[in-house]
């Protein structure tokens, strides 16, 4: 009999991806607060404002995956940095309750976290033993991480994604880069030198099954290609593949900070994620070039 997980964040692009690697093996349910994705079947209902829970996700469950969260793009007033920081904590803090209340043996919990846990503004080098940051963005993951390690409590098994900026074809940073790309133009900001630290998303997904098959992954893990590159060497490969006699326009960072804020601090790079527990835990990422999945057809 296949292993339940339960998968939070059920309409995020990370857990739609996630579906299709881990159904061979395990027995998949979610957790949806949209009423209209509710089937009673394998997607369920949840209301952190009223601290709802459908009772029978934890019905034998024995993994929960926590993906769910605000996005962190969306513009950083009060009301949307609450919404950010309760979808992920609160929103952690619920199961727990919840496990606690039922009495469930979970096995393993594993929690999307960020590479924002470091902070921005600066350029460095960081394991997984680096200190966090003092913005508002790394306060945000501290909580987030301290969330999931409280389920230690319960007998679970942690592990923290400390996620770089996701590689996906049909969303996010991506999606947006090869549109203009197709008709002959993009952009990059300067300063463009500064590291940008990624991973694709289905290698993502492939480390999220290898937790649940190995013990012996815990803790935090810094979640990017090994490979250092600035955000120009990233732009110049993803035009490579797309249309490289595209015209780059390079942008200054000020005019970012006008339209986006304190947002563009999401776009500036900087941090070089080092992955050495990530490839010394014997994972093998498929995608440590950006070439390898966009001249996949």
């Amino acid at each position: 009999m296949k292993e339940k997980v339960l998968i939070t964040g059920y309409n995020g692009s990370l857990a739609k991806r996630l579906t299709s690697c881990l159904q061979d093996k395990y027995s998949i349910i979610y957790l949806s607060s949209s009423k209209k994705s509710v089937n009673n079947k394998d997607i369920f209902y949840w209301n952190l404002q009223s601290k709802y829970i459908d009772e029978n996700v934890f019905s034998n469950c024995q993994h929960i995956i926590h993906l769910s969260g605000y996005n962190i793009i969306n513009r950083w007033s009060k009301k949307n940095k609450d919404k950010m920081y309760s979808s992920r904590i609160h929103a952690a803090n619920l199961l727990f309750e919840k496990c606690k209340e039922h009495s469930i043996n979970l096995k393993t919990f594993i929690s999307a976290s960020a590479m924002g846990y470091y902070g921005f503004g600066a350029e460095k080098d960081v394991d997984e033993t680096s200190p966090a940051g003092k913005d508002w963005l790394a306060n945000l993951v501290v909580d987030w991480e301290a969330a999931a390690n409280q389920f230690k409590e319960i007998g679970a098994r942690i592990v923290n994604l400390r996620i770089s900026l996701m590689m996906d074809k049909n969303s996010g940073f991506l999606k947006v880069t090869m549109l203009p790309l197709r008709f002959g133009i993009t952009s990059i900001f300067l300063p463009s030198n500064l590291t940008y630290s990624w991973i694709h998303i289905d290698d993502l997904s492939r480390f999220i099954l290898y937790s649940l098959d190995n013990k012996e992954i815990s803790g935090p893990y810094n979640m990017a290609s090994p490979k250092r590159q600035t955000q120009y060497e990233v732009i110049k490969e993803i035009r490579s593949c797309v249309f490289k006699y595209a015209l780059i326009f390079p942008i200054p960072i000020f005019v970012m900070r006008i339209v986006l804020g304190n947002r563009s601090q999401l776009i500036m790079g900087g941090l070089y994620l080092k992955v050495d527990k990530l490839l010394n835990s014997g994972f093998k990422l498929n995608h440590s070039t950006i070439s390898s999945f966009l001249l996949n057809k």
